[in-house]
């Protein structure tokens, strides 16, 4: 009892010395946290990443610069304003021209900076780009050019250029910071005559298609609404568990940003890096990560819930099939369960998402929508096809969807099979890469792996789609099916695509080009065509007779190919553009059985389908399905005279400078 009543004291005293001491000094002030509520989503997407952060670093990001172009027919040259012409020497300098014998057996050799600046064959021009949000490094995009100091960059070829954020600042002026370079040939409107103007077409702007490249990336950042660091660790684990680091990856897919935010649990973020193998699909791969489920360890249960809510509101269906592939293989049994669900968006979401994770049974279902569907249901089946690895009978059905009298479907169908061909290719090469027994034989990034995939590959795969890539200028697709056709892409990589069995020049024939400055003739009964072309400020024309150039893949080979001065009959040498034009003009002639189009055609297509074909609800047996009148849209055919409703002359897919951006005097 005794010990009991002196604990009972000292705890008694020790009260009384706080209670003092409290009343002695002020108390704290209570610390004010911001906490930012989490936002409200719908309850089907709750736990996922994208419920709980914020995503920075996902617009598209201005970048510009001042690039010099070579290569021109003398219409360069022009007086340039003092302050770009000393960042161009400047620029020059430093690239080491003007040095003795650094540019030996070149145009440049022997000259100075200044010298090169007035040089008619060389120009100034404004170089501009929006990169794609979350592109990585490495990742290409198609570039706008503006001459500064010539009447017509035809021909043209832009130097390697760096690109810094923002607008393009002269020498002395504040410099961004560079992150992308851009270099290739120039893209100028190929309907137009190269050498004067044509109904109010410029030549002093273009674009250079898929050059651009990605060399430092900028970072993504997740920042939470409302959590802790435990939370930001939760998400990294579950982001790169999902997308682990592959082949050409510098690190891992995410990693918590370090700081005082996090430290101090009242919030946090983590930095996104875009892996290799998303380069050209950075937009997917964000979107996955939207959809990333942050508990890993049930997944089997979100994929019910996944099906389950897309089944009571099949609004929900893009949110659906991106969840779905954002969980995994593990998605893959509940996405079959709506393989054949009866209403058609559900349907839709689980056939992407399980073509996108590879089921093979997803080919059956899709390959009924690819034959049979409407509208952009029926070209969306076709894309999904070329993501599936489901053997030869998805490259039979394709191949005969390439026999379509409708441009959208044979276009979306080429593409497919593009798209399979290419992935062969790589899987072939990286295997042969893997095998050598060679320790010291040539080793190849994933990304130069890419490249040399989709650059050439033969006919006699089961895809069937021959490719060459000419003279480093573009692709030439030879497609065996269907009816001729010259299908002519604007956009990405170039390419000129050639439809149908060896489709050839007509006999006889006659075109004509650029003022009658190129000719070509064939006559009847005879595989020979005579050529007269006379290019820009050149001495004397060129002329020439050659077996075998009545056939489109070989006139359009010897076109673009390399001449030379003593060796006129090797080739031409015009650029992508100037084949483009020759094609086209032996369209509008009537010099070819083959029809013409763009891809800006192609794109008009799918919007007229997309606006014209109403898609019942839900469709229970086929007396249920409403009848629904549809505009199919027609390729090109040729005319003499336009008319108002009909298809016109083709046009380039416009890429314009930022109209909030004053372009600098």
């Amino acid at each position: 009892m005794t010990m009991i009543r002196a604990t009972r004291l000292v705890l008694v005293a020790a009260s009384t010395i706080l209670a003092m001491l409290w009343g002695c000094s002020d108390p704290p002030a209570p610390k004010s946290v911001n906490v930012t509520p989490a936002r409200d989503v719908p309850p089907l997407l709750r736990g996922t990443v994208g419920s709980e952060v914020t995503f920075l670093g996902i617009e598209p990001v201005l970048v510009s610069g001042y690039g010099l172009v070579v290569g021109l027919s003398g219409t360069g040259g022009d007086v340039l304003p003092d302050n770009i012409a000393a960042t161009m020497e400047r620029e020059m300098g430093l690239m080491g021209i003007g040095k003795a014998g650094e540019y030996a057996g070149t145009p440049l050799n022997g000259k100075t900076p200044r010298q090169l600046l007035r040089d008619p064959n060389v120009a100034v021009v404004l170089v501009q780009a929006a990169i794609p949000p979350g592109s990585p490094q490495g990742a290409r995009f198609d570039i706008y050019v503006r001459a500064i100091n010539a009447s017509n960059l035809e021909g043209g070829t832009l130097w390697t250029t760096d690109l810094r954020i923002g607008d393009a600042n002269a020498f002395g002026q504040v410099q961004a910071r560079a992150i992308a370079k851009a270099r290739g040939p120039i893209f100028i409107n190929p309907f137009a005559d190269p050498g004067k103007e044509d109904n109010g077409i410029t030549k002093t702007s273009g674009r250079v298609l898929d050059g651009g490249y990605v060399t430092n990336p900028l970072e993504i950042e997740l920042v939470l609404n409302a959590g802790s660091f435990q939370r930001v660790r939760s998400m990294v684990s579950a982001i790169n568990s999902r997308f682990p680091e592959g082949p050409g990856d510098p690190g891992p897919t995410s990693r918590a940003r370090q700081g005082p935010d996090v430290q101090s649990g009242a919030g946090g973020s983590l930095v996104l890096r875009v892996p290799a193998r998303y380069r050209r699909t950075a937009a997917e791969f964000l979107q996955l990560v939207r959809h990333v489920q942050i508990d890993q360890s049930a997944p089997e249960q979100y994929a019910r819930r996944y099906v389950e809510g897309v089944k009571a509101e099949p609004f929900m269906a893009d949110d659906t099939a991106w969840g779905l592939e954002a969980l995994g293989q593990k998605a893959v049994p509940f996405a079959r369960e709506l393989y054949e669900y009866g209403e058609l968006a559900p349907r839709m979401a689980g056939l992407r998402a399980g073509s996108r994770l590879n089921d093979p049974r997803a080919a059956g279902p899709l390959k009924e929508l690819a034959k049979s569907g409407d509208g952009v249901v029926r070209t969306k089946a076709i894309e999904l096809l070329g993501e599936i690895e489901a053997g030869p009978t998805v490259d039979e059905a394709l191949q005969e969807l390439l026999r379509s009298p409708e441009l959208i479907v044979r276009v979306a169908a080429y593409e497919a099979l593009v798209k399979r061909s290419e992935r062969v290719q790589y899987l072939r090469l990286a295997r042969a890469q893997r095998e050598n027994p060679d320790p010291n034989g040539p080793r190849f990034s994933p990304t130069a792996l890419e490249m040399l995939a989709s650059s050439t590959f033969s006919g006699a795969s089961m895809q069937g789609i021959e490719r060459r890539l000419v003279e480093d200028k573009f692709l030439l697709d030879v497609v065996p099916f269907g009816d001729p056709l010259i299908y002519i892409t604007q956009q990405g990589r170039p390419r000129i695509v050639l439809f149908g069995v060896n489709p050839t020049l007509a006999r006889p024939a006659v075109v004509s080009a650029w003022e009658d400055r190129l000719m070509i003739v064939t006559e009847a009964g005879d595989d020979e065509v005579r050529l007269y072309y006379r290019p820009l400020n050149a001495d004397k024309p060129i002329t020439m007779h050659g077996k075998g150039k009545a056939r489109l893949s070989e006139l359009v080979t010897f076109l673009a190919r390399k001449g030379e001065q003593d060796a006129p009959r090797v080739g031409l040498s015009l650029s992508y553009s100037e084949v483009v034009g020759v094609l086209y003009a032996a369209f509008k002639e009537g010099a070819t059985e083959a029809l013409f189009t763009t891809e800006t055609d192609r794109l008009k297509a799918q919007l007229l389908a997309a606006t014209s074909v109403a898609v019942p609800d839900r469709p229970e047996t086929e007396a249920d399905r409403e009848l629904v009148p549809l505009k199919r849209p027609a390729v090109m055919q040729p005319q003499t005279t336009p008319k108002p409703d009909s298809p016109g002359k083709p046009e380039i897919v416009p890429i314009l400078p930022p109209t909030d951006k004053k372009d600098p005097k």
